[in-house]
């Protein structure tokens, strides 16, 4: 699909990259195939940006959308996220705006651990705040949710290798029966449960990776990212240094704010 094609499907702003996007898209035309009329989860919607393709697909009978919104959120590359002006409000006048029917959303400003559905999930994606923590408690609350032939998407696996790690050793140890595929050039990794990880996940979605080596890769990535937003060094130059040290150490956190 060319970048045009892609875009259409999303009309809103959103935090996910083109590749993610066609993901998305394969993703969202598999469970047409596979599920009728499925249940979709999303952890994490910001703007309602990665919500548009599942609103307007007919198969889709139901979205929700849980984000704990107006706050300022930690991640594991100890960075601040500032979403204190991104409220639901917000979103759904973004969703009206696009004249996206909004009739099977249902949203949720909290925690999915404090959310209390009362039917299980087809497809989940898991955007949220951004540490192993909180991703691994997003992943067991869902998991306890989902029906047997199921899948489990994270975007920016690249921050949150570590809990992706852990699941995975978590389901196998559990002989949970799945598969487990990190997607080429995209920020999503997929969990593909029951029926859906028989699937040759390369010839119907796109071409992954070794997970191993990229969570090798990412450990390498995430530490320089750690050191270059936790610790600036000042050096400073002196023929005698009088007894002091000649570096400066400074904490300091990088807050980056979305409009």
């Amino acid at each position: 699909m060319k970048k045009k094609e892609i875009e259409k499907f999303f009309p809103i702003p959103s935090q996910t990259s083109l590749k993610d996007k066609f993901v998305i898209l394969k993703i969202n035309k598999l469970m047409n195939s596979k599920t009728k009329n499925f249940i979709y989860l999303e952890i994490g919607s910001y703007l309602g940006g990665s919500l548009t393709p599942f609103l307007n697909n007919e198969n889709c009978k139901l979205v929700i959308s849980i984000d704990k919104r107006n706050q300022i959120l930690d991640d594991e590359r100890n960075e601040k996220w500032s979403y204190k002006k991104i409220s639901e409000k917000l979103m759904i006048k973004k969703l009206k705006e696009k004249k996206l029917d909004i009739t099977k959303l249902k949203s949720f400003d909290g925690d999915i651990s404090d959310y209390k559905p009362k039917t299980n999930y087809d497809l989940v994606f898991i955007d949220g705040i951004h540490t192993d923590k909180n991703s691994f408690s997003d992943f067991l609350y869902a998991l306890g949710k989902i029906n047997k032939n199921s899948i489990i998407l994270f975007h920016d696996s690249v921050v949150i290798f570590k809990a992706l790690i852990l699941i995975n050793k978590y389901l196998k140890k559990n002989n949970y029966i799945f598969k487990i595929a990190k997607f080429k050039e995209s920020g999503i990794t997929g969990l593909f449960f029951g029926s859906f990880s028989k699937l040759d996940i390369n010839k119907k979605i796109t071409s992954t990776e070794n997970f191993k080596k990229f969570c090798n890769d990412a450990e390498e990535n995430l530490l320089i990212q750690q050191l270059n937003n936790r610790i600036k060094v000042e050096f400073k130059i002196s023929r005698f240094f009088k007894n002091k040290f000649p570096y400066k150490f400074k904490i300091k956190a990088k807050e980056k704010k979305l409009a």
